[in-house]
């Protein structure tokens, strides 16, 4: 997890720009005019935008500019607003054009709040909120602008993560609420359809920071929910940017699945868990047996994105060959012709091919190249006897969690090759 400042300051900010910062109304059309089809919109709260409340510690509320449904995009209105810093469950009432929210364990003194609309809330007519609504308020602590953000991304498929969680709390602050010593509420955001998340006017400090996929709803990381870890440094009128990376837990090693005979000299062995491409493959070993059948040693071991990298190497230098002998045949051809050779011409011209295409590597062939795969590749020093039944281990496998010990055994036949 790697932290960065400035550079992606200016494509972040425009990533999350969807936020709207302050209240600003809609007006809708006539009535009796064309069916709705745009989403609500915030036109008022309480408190106001950069307010300074001291001693708030009361009911929020969020004023659309026309009825609102009881019922949010994914079923309920639970979770369609979220308070930052947070001392307890937040809990959302509906009424006609507005959402009345509290918070449990109530707003403390001194604290600056980021209240976030997510785009969940709709109207009669199920058309949702464009994006995420965000407003800050104070109950007495100054308002340093400061920005935290970031993207979250699926260790798994490279995919952007919508909805993961992100808390942020200060390092070294006390865990049990109800102590002696001080309770520093924790910073909460969500990732919006793009993966993104935002802080904005969190005081300056040193944070403990993590993301994941609340699966359950209980706002807290469970054991076997994806989930990245980081650290944050934040000094005034900073901004930060921070990517997590989410990956779900998993403490045992990789067992070897299905092994397929790609061709004579190929395995293809897959595994149950993810391997991390990027890793080198020291002190994994393949091996067939029995040793009375003298079987063929495993020569090389390869990820699978070196396989295919192996296979349009091949088939580019066939290409080039192709191309060279083309052109050769071609140049010959004109100088013949030109001697008024044209029989000679014309037999070198019946033998010349057109060469072979070049490899084709697509854009998403490179976006997913280094993505985890389930599959090794074995590549033997001579062929496989055609029905004679093998038996392959493999050992010292690592999978993507970086457990160690995976492998297993398997049997491998070569069929007879069909004919056509």
């Amino acid at each position: 997890m790697t932290q960065f400042r400035s550079p992606r300051t200016r494509s972040v900010w425009g990533m999350i720009g969807v936020f709207s910062f302050c209240a600003c109304a809609n007006q809708g059309g006539p009535p009796g005019g064309p069916r709705d089809l745009t989403g609500p919109q915030v036109v008022e709260t309480f408190p106001d935008t950069f307010a300074v409340l001291t001693g708030f510690d009361d009911e929020i509320r969020i004023t659309f500019d026309e009825r609102i449904s009881e019922r949010g995009v994914e079923g309920t209105l639970d979770g369609a607003v979220t308070i930052s810093p947070e001392s307890g469950e937040v809990r959302v009432r509906h009424s006609n054009r507005a959402l009345r929210v509290r918070m449990e364990g109530g707003f403390q003194p001194n604290e600056v709040y980021r209240v976030t609309v997510q785009p969940v809330v709709q109207d009669l007519f199920s058309n949702a909120m464009v994006g995420a609504f965000e407003f800050i308020f104070s109950t007495g602590a100054e308002m340093t602008p400061t920005v935290l953000a970031g993207s979250i991304i699926d260790r798994i498929t490279g995919e952007p993560v919508q909805g993961a969680r992100i808390t942020a709390r200060v390092e070294g602050a006390p865990e049990v609420e109800g102590s002696d010593d001080l309770v520093v509420p924790t910073h909460v955001a969500i990732s919006d359809l793009s993966g993104v998340y935002a802080f904005r006017y969190v005081p300056p400090a040193q944070y403990v920071m993590s993301a994941f996929v609340d699966q359950n709803r209980n706002r807290e990381y469970d054991d076997l929910e994806p989930i990245g870890i980081g650290r944050a440094e934040l000094n005034p009128a900073d901004t930060v940017l921070l990517d997590f990376v989410l990956l779900a837990p998993d403490t045992t090693p990789a067992v070897l699945g299905q092994v397929d005979v790609l061709d004579s000299l190929t395995l293809e062995v897959e595994f149950d868990d993810f391997l991390d491409q990027t890793s080198e493959l020291i002190g994994v070993s393949a091996s067939l047996g029995p040793d009375s059948l003298g079987p063929p040693q495993v020569s090389t071991i390869m990820h699978q994105r070196d396989y295919v990298e192996r296979l349009r190497a091949i088939r580019d230098s066939s290409y080039v060959a192709d191309s060279i002998q083309f052109v050769e045949g071609q140049e010959r051809i004109e100088l013949l012709r030109s001697a008024g050779d044209s029989i000679a011409a014309d037999e070198i011209e019946s033998g010349l091919t057109t060469p072979r295409s070049p490899p084709e590597s697509s854009q998403e062939d490179l976006r997913t190249r280094d993505l985890p795969k389930r599959m090794l590749y074995l590549l033997l020093a001579r062929a496989l006897a055609t029905d004679q039944p093998y038996e392959l281990s493999v050992a010292g496998v690592t999978n993507i969690n970086d457990v160690p010990g995976g492998g297993g055994s398997a049997e491998v036949i070569r069929g007879m090759p069909q004919r056509e």
